[in-house]
């Protein structure tokens, strides 16, 4: 096929790979790539990069009477994927749980995107379904605290909201970032914690 240059300042004829190596620089392309409503297929091998981070904390203290049912933690983070393809690796960090019980208790967690319940454990009846679950001690200023992960594929590329949400049992009274009594002085029992919730984007 002839190369031609038409008068309208286009040229029709070359084939794809038809320009020699160098003849296009950086400083003739355009600072910026629209992609809107494109879909971009990564070669072999490629996926797997992290595309974006988002972090989001919790570092005041709050509490919980909550009887066998989940409540907002009221931490939570919103992240908009690039790609339907792409996964969101959900990061949580929970600094102390503590229960004004001097027994040995447990809090269960779970993580939500939106209003569902993702990466938890298999219904069972009517049992509560959690990802994990903090231990207190037999003190009630002690308490205990987690780091948990779990690989989401929200497939969308809308923005997705994940939460975190938190239970106890009949008869207590569940506390974050504190101890039981809360005593303000320097003892390292009563210290104050945080708690931190990160979303990573990573390419499918």
């Amino acid at each position: 096929m002839a190369i031609t240059i038409n008068g309208t300042g286009t040229i029709t004829g070359i084939s794809a790979g038809g320009l020699p190596d160098g003849s296009v620089t950086q400083a003739d392309l355009a600072s910026t790539l629209d992609l809107t409503g494109k879909t971009v297929t990564l070669p072999s091998g490629t996926g797997g990069k992290i595309l974006q981070v988002v972090q989001a904390s919790k570092t005041d203290t709050t509490s919980t009477a909550s009887i066998d049912s989940f409540v907002d933690l009221g931490l939570s983070a919103s992240i908009t994927p690039a790609s339907a393809s792409n996964k969101v690796l959900v990061m949580v960090s929970i600094g102390r749980v503590v229960s004004n019980t001097s027994n040995f208790r447990m809090s269960p967690f779970r993580i939500l995107r939106g209003a569902t319940a993702i990466g938890v454990g298999d219904a069972a009846g009517t049992r509560l379904q959690s990802n994990f679950v903090i231990f207190d001690t037999n003190d009630a200023n002690y308490g205990g605290s987690s780091a948990y992960q779990y690989l989401d594929s929200p497939s969308t590329t809308s923005a997705t909201t994940y939460k975190i949400q938190w239970s106890g049992q009949a008869g207590e009274t569940w506390y974050l970032h504190r101890s039981s009594s809360d005593t303000n002085n320097t003892d390292t029992i009563h210290n104050r914690a945080a708690s931190h919730i990160i979303l990573m984007e990573v390419a499918g």
